[in-house]
């Protein structure tokens, strides 16, 4: 996958004299990686609809390199284009923290011969 990824948007977004008429993604920093982690902390036991709508909006932001006040004006008729490059960009960095998790010892190793 070639980064950043450029999402046009068929709606622009304006704040503060602003056009945005295109967003550029690119994979998470470690300062990234870490704020989420400090999001995910912040999570209603267990979570709500609310925490799942804050992770949405952290990650177009951030990935996207905009301030929330640009996530949050996104219209419905590009979110499916931009949910579908914040996923391609984000499932590689889950799946291997998924996978580290897991480990050698849970349960998914080869039967012993």
């Amino acid at each position: 996958m070639d980064l950043p990824i450029e999402v046009p948007l068929k709606r622009p977004v304006v704040v503060d004299d602003k056009t945005y008429d295109k967003l550029a993604f690119d994979e998470p920093d470690l300062g990234t990686q870490i704020e989420y982690a400090e999001l995910e902390a912040s999570f209603s036991v267990p979570p709500s609809s609310v925490d799942a709508v804050r992770v949405h909006l952290f990650w177009i932001s951030r990935l996207g390199g905009i301030p929330e006040a640009v996530a949050k004006k996104i219209k419905s008729t590009d979110i499916d284009a931009i949910d579908e490059v914040v996923e391609a960009i984000l499932k590689p960095m889950f799946k291997k923290g998924a996978d580290k998790i897991a480990g050698d010892d849970s349960g998914n190793a080869p039967p012993a011969k």
